[in-house]
């Protein structure tokens, strides 16, 4: 079940993190922001390859507890470089008419490393930007342990666009949209496309609250489906997510947010959180 999941757990990371640590604005010219973070995710039903929320085979589950670190630094106004890094412990187990097994593992996980570049603004209310970058794995693969993700290199383009809202009864929010392509380099890859929406409301100069819908669709020559989802690359999945956030100052902010996965094929039906630090450096 597991390489879906780290699917899932990069959206949460990657996506979620790094949304509302600075969304699609530039970091600006020799700044650095860093990320630490904590995620949960579990899961002890699936989707289908009809859609269908049933329980797996062996009454399978599946929780990870990872550590996430992102960093960005500034290098021009417009140009900014990315790195960021996920660490899972992971817990499965199985049943069979032989007994429960029960497999963990727990280490680096894949690295996403690359630049983003703010393409236009808008009076300097909004941006739209494009982020370009590479994916290596940490890890080695173990038929012994569960495998920490697909364990191939691959790239990821993605588009952003995001700004605030200066009219009518949305003034003073702000808003982030990201759409991208992710390309695993094996010859049945997979392709998958990226997409997420976010709303953010601020309740007073300290605290603030977002709405996010977000989600991936991915593609094969592999259609295959199975109740071990680590085989499965031909999947869909998309979740919702809340997000609280409190600034203690112009230099630490905390977020945590929390998501469930409401729709999906060949997809583990996934709920869970995160705890995120934001340090301006």
């Amino acid at each position: 079940m597991k390489k879906v999941y780290i699917i899932c757990l990069l959206l949460v990371i990657i996506g979620s993190a790094y949304q509302q640590a600075f969304a699609g604005w530039p970091i600006g010219k020799y700044r650095n922001i860093v990320v630490p973070s904590f995620n949960y995710y579990t899961s002890k039903d699936v989707y289908n390859s009809s859609g269908k929320k049933v329980k797996p085979d062996g009454n399978s589950q599946f929780t990870s507890y990872a550590y996430g670190l992102y960093v960005g630094y500034g290098i021009t106004r417009r140009l900014d470089l990315i790195v960021n890094v996920l660490a899972p412990n992971q817990q499965s187990q199985f049943t069979t008419t032989a007994g429960t097994t029960y497999q963990q593992s727990f280490g680096l996980g894949d690295l996403q490393a690359g630049l983003s570049y703010a393409l236009i603004n808008f009076d300097y209310k909004a941006y739209f930007s494009v982020q370009v970058s590479g994916i290596a794995p940490l890890y080695k693969h173990d038929d012994n342990l569960l495998d920490l993700g697909y364990g191939t290199f691959g790239s990821e383009i993605k588009f952003m666009y995001t700004g605030s809202f200066n009219k009518n009864f949305l003034r003073g929010c702000y808003f982030n949209l990201e759409t991208g392509y992710r390309r695993y380099f094996d010859a049945q890859g997979p392709n998958v496309i990226l997409y997420s929406a976010l709303l953010g409301i601020p309740l007073n100069k300290k605290n603030q609250i977002s709405f996010e819908i977000g989600g991936q669709r991915s593609s094969s020559s592999n259609k295959s489906f199975s109740q071990n989802l680590s085989v499965n690359r031909d999947f869909a999945f998309t979740k919702g997510a809340i997000n609280v956030g409190h600034t203690f100052s112009h230099r630490f902010s905390l977020f945590a947010n929390g998501f469930y996965t409401f729709m999906g094929r060949n997809s583990g039906v996934g709920y869970g959180g995160a705890l995120q630090a934001v340090l301006k450096i």
